[in-house]
């Protein structure tokens, strides 16, 4: 299971990778880096997604749930079988939002419990690497349903997901102005509401807090 986590990271960012190459969703422009200095000498800084604007596709196996379902060009794949998998493209923006990358986010269970990961690419800037545990299987659907939401049913309010164990994300590698960097990130998933197409509307917010390597 872990080797199979692994594979469909790579598979889902190199496939990122590719389509960032022959189909850019956004002009790939460097806009200048909105970070500050953290009291120990990291720097914070904060990756916006707006959904459903910037969610570019998804797929996962049967089980992923709305998350999975809220892309209609791309529906569950019946191959991945027994196997629980779901990939995520996004446009990520700043906190002025200014979009300024594109993000692929992988989720499976492991053996050592489930497992998320995130590549943001940044043009101008560079990749970021980050991997968490914790994050239980669908998470946002067991939100939504005690916020009220029915299945297949369009639904507004307001609901804050806690993903990937909290604060316990961390910040794994990164390439060019992210070389070297480590550190911690958290990420909240604020849902306002589900399309009658079974898209999702709200917003993902990335917190990091990076570090020079030593």
């Amino acid at each position: 299971m872990k080797a199979a986590f692994w594979i469909g990271v790579l598979l889902g960012f190199g496939g990122l990778l590719a389509a960032a190459h022959y189909f850019p969703w956004f002009a790939a422009e460097r806009v200048p880096a909105r970070t500050s200095v953290v009291a120990n000498g990291g720097r914070a800084g904060t990756f916006l997604i707006r959904l459903p604007a910037d969610r570019v596709g998804a797929i996962g196996s049967a089980d992923a749930g709305v998350r999975a379902a809220a892309s209609p060009d791309a529906p569950s794949d019946a191959s991945f079988g027994a196997a629980s998998l779901l990939v995520e493209h996004f446009k990520v923006r700043d906190t002025a939002d200014n979009v300024i990358g594109i993000a692929a986010r992988h989720w499976t269970p492991t053996q050592a419990g489930p497992e998320a990961a995130w590549s943001l690419l940044i043009p101008g800037r560079g990749a970021l690497y980050l991997t968490s545990p914790g994050e239980a299987r669908g998470a946002v659907d067991a939100a939504l349903r005690a916020a009220g939401h029915v299945a297949g049913n369009a639904w507004n309010g307001n609901v804050d997901v806690p993903m990937s164990g909290g604060d316990r994300g961390v910040v794994l590698a990164g390439s060019a102005e992210f070389e070297g960097m480590t550190g911690r990130y958290a990420e909240v998933w604020n849902v306002t509401g589900i399309e009658p197409t079974g898209e999702l509307r709200g917003t993902i917010r990335i917190e990091t807090v990076t570090y020079a390597g030593t």
